[in-house]
């Protein structure tokens, strides 16, 4: 596959993935829904090689990160 047509299809899912959520309005789903899908995330990173970063950041690692100054 080429590469460029591969990224457009990622960026694609991407959007369409973050458009979905967004019409989510219930909060508790919300969040339940982005539980999920850090754990498939973790899940994945543990059938995957490790050739890349040993553990994808949450949104609870970056909410405790510094704002910028």
């Amino acid at each position: 596959m080429d590469d460029d047509a591969g990224l457009e299809m990622l960026r694609r899912q991407e959007l369409r993935l973050i458009k979905t959520f967004l019409r989510i309005t219930d909060s508790s789903k919300r969040r339940r829904i982005l539980d999920l899908a850090e754990q498939l995330a973790e899940n994945a990173a543990f059938d995957a090689p490790q050739s890349g970063p040993a553990k994808t950041p949450t949104i609870e690692d970056c909410k405790d990160s510094p704002g910028p100054d």
